[in-house]
């Protein structure tokens, strides 16, 4: 999971996620000057609890990718 923030947000976000036992792999920083905080593949029962425990009134962006397709990739790879 990827979840960004504005720079300003950053701290807040962190607390949020520590409170529930998550801490990101690394910290990435946008061309479009967000904060990326990008956290490991984890097994589903623990993804939704990263997803529950995500501060969405701090996220300047919301998209969520599941499994090992590109991002916004169709169900079906023939696009059917």
């Amino acid at each position: 999971m990827r979840f960004s923030v504005y720079p300003q947000n950053e701290d807040a976000a962190r607390a949020c996620f520590d409170e529930h036992g998550f801490r990101p792999l690394r910290v990435e920083g946008e061309t479009n000057g967000l904060v990326t905080l990008v956290f490991p593949a984890l097994p589903a029962k623990e993804l939704h609890a990263l997803v529950m425990a995500a501060p969405v009134h701090l996220s300047a962006k919301v998209g969520v990718v599941v499994g090992d397709r590109a991002p916004f990739s169709p169900a079906n790879p023939n696009g059917s």
